[in-house]
């Protein structure tokens, strides 16, 4: 299998194979960094069970090529000073897009994880090609603002709405983006926006997003529910994105019959025009509307019943700590939604099974771009 960075990055970036950005151990030693934020030799050592003067053999390298900085000796105890190390922010970025069936966003992620810059647009046209150029151009732009050396860049995640279907990255969107239908968009992409380029489901990438920046650091089992025009999600479990067979885990969608309400916003937008208000796009309707207007009672109520559903399947199969409501879901709807959900759950001998708290998104809107661009940063440089 061809090495998707080989040749992709200044010299500064790779081994000595010229291929590899990160060997097993150097990936070891880069995700502890990122999550400690700082740690000295002898930190490492205790933390990964090698030899200080192996650690000195993975360090020294990554200090070389500028993935690394060495801080001033700081005395920490007893004993000698220890110099901190620490990921160097401005050493690599990802990009991150979101493409939904009306509008694009798009993150820049530094390599500790930060983010650089965000960005959103409405989408200007469905049409393959042209929504490519609007994405280059969004990419272009962005990075120019932010001030970004575009070398730099690792690579791109792009997260899609729809199920995978076959091999490669076909995707089967819902019909507002008809011409993204069953194409291979990893390689299209990659042509137009340059590689390496990820794709992946927007409901499992808001999942990473959300096991990353959000519930994640203190959670590692959830369900996540992605609401945008169309309703699906992602799972999480041990800390890690559970990607099914097909990488099409997290699809609640297909748990309800046929028949009955989808709870997604595409329908809500269509409950509240029948109601005299008016929306042309979810993304209008998203920046206009009131979360909290009695008016979107009747549309919780027509949902609750698919929600219910879904959750106590989701309690039941997969037993996790957490639903997270996120996607495009405003704060205070996930609230309302969150307060209705019952799940179908038995008294035996007194008791009830132990069931998940339902909560709203600790990231909001950005668990999608966060993380697509988890996607390059993870194959590069993490475990």
């Amino acid at each position: 299998m061809t090495d998707p960075f080989a040749g992709a990055f200044p010299a500064s970036f790779l081994r000595d194979d010229g291929r590899r950005t990160a060997t097993a151990n150097e990936r070891v030693v880069m995700t502890l960094l990122s999550k400690r934020g700082a740690a000295s030799r002898a930190d490492l050592s205790r933390a990964t069970g090698l030899a200080p003067h192996s650690i000195t053999r993975l360090v020294e390298p990554l200090l070389e090529r500028g993935l690394v900085g060495e801080g001033a000796p700081e005395i920490s105890g007893r004993g000698k000073p220890s110099a901190p190390l620490r990921l160097l922010a401005d050493a690599a970025f990802a990009v991150g897009i979101s493409v939904m069936t009306d509008a694009v966003s798009l993150a820049l992620m530094d390599i500790t994880g930060a983010i650089r810059a965000r960005a959103s647009a409405p989408l200007e046209s469905a049409d393959f090609p042209a929504a490519a150029d609007q994405l280059a151009r969004l990419i272009d732009d962005t990075v120019r603002d932010a001030g970004l050396d575009p070398a730099r860049r690792i690579g791109i995640g792009v997260g899609v709405t729809g199920y995978f279907v076959g091999d490669g990255a076909r995707l089967n969107p819902p019909a507002q983006l008809d011409p993204w239908a069953l194409i291979p968009l990893d390689t299209l992409l990659a042509d137009r926006l340059g590689g390496p380029l990820w794709v992946a489901n927007d409901g499992n990438v808001a999942a990473v997003g959300e096991a990353m920046l959000g519930v994640g650091r203190t959670v590692s089992d959830f369900a996540y529910l992605y609401f945008a025009a169309g309703f699906g999600g992602g799972v999480v479990a041990g800390g890690a994105p559970m990607r099914g067979a097909h990488r099409n885990a997290g699809e609640f969608a297909s748990i309800l019959p046929e028949g009955w309400a989808q709870p997604n916003l595409e329908t809500l937008r269509l409950w509240l025009a029948a109601h005299g208000q008016s929306w042309p796009d979810l993304h209008a309707m998203l920046s206009g509307f009131d979360p909290h207007d009695p008016a979107i009672n009747g549309w919780l109520d027509t949902c609750a019943p698919s929600l219910n559903l879904v959750a106590s399947a989701i309690s039941a199969i997969l037993d996790p700590e957490l639903i997270v409501l996120g996607g495009r879901l405003p704060p205070a709807l996930a609230d309302r939604i969150a307060a209705r959900i019952r799940f179908t759950n038995p008294e035996r001998r007194g008791h009830h099974r132990p069931a998940p708290r339902i909560v709203s998104s600790a990231i909001g809107t950005d668990a999608p771009v966060i993380g697509a661009a988890m996607l390059p940063m993870r194959a590069a440089f993490f475990t």
